[in-house]
C-alpha cells in the first residue's frame, strides 16, 4: 500500500485523508487537554458543562470516524467502505444539526466549519459514486 493514495481517478481520496487526519488529531485533542478546549464548539444556549467524559465519547467518534474515512481513502472501489464513509458524513451533519436545532447546544456559528466540510464530503461522494465504485 502507499503511503499517499492514487489521484489517478480524482482527488476524493486526499479529501478524505485531510478528513482523516483532522479528526485524528482531534481525537488527541479530546484525550489531552482540557474538556473545555475540547468541547469548545458546544457553547450553545443549553449546552452542559464541559466533562472529561463528554470530551472522550466526543473523541471515540472522532476515532471511528477517522477509521472509515482513513480506510476509504485506500479503498474508494469497495462500494461497502464507499457507502460507510458516505453516511460518516451524514453522521457529522446529523449530530450538528440536532445539536443546533433540537438541543442548541451549538451555534450557527460553530457549526458551520462542520456543515461546509461535512456538507461537501457528502455531495462530493454522492456525486462521484458511480465514478470510483464503477
Amino acid at each position: 500500500m502507499a503511503i499517499l493514495p492514487s489521484v489517478q481517478n480524482g482527488y476524493l481520496p486526499y479529501f478524505l485523508l485531510y478528513e482523516a487526519v483532522a479528526a485524528f488529531i482531534h481525537t488527541i485533542v479530546c484525550y489531552i487537554s482540557s474538556p473545555t478546549i475540547s468541547n469548545a464548539q458546544f457553547r450553545g444556549p443549553r449546552a452542559p458543562p464541559p466533562t472529561t467524559l463528554l470530551a472522550h465519547v466526543y473523541g471515540l467518534k472522532n476515532f471511528y470516524t477517522m477509521l472509515i474515512r482513513l480506510y476509504a481513502a485506500y479503498h474508494l472501489d469497495n462500494k461497502e467502505v464507499y457507502t460507510l464513509a458516505i453516511f460518516s458524513f451524514v453522521g457529522v451533519l446529523w449530530l450538528y444539526v440536532t445539536e443546533m436545532v433540537v438541543w442548541k447546544t451549538v451555534t450557527l456559528r460553530d457549526a458551520a466549519i462542520p456543515y461546509v466540510l461535512a456538507g461537501t464530503g457528502l455531495v462530493w461522494m454522492v456525486r462521484e459514486r458511480e465514478w470510483y465504485t464503477g
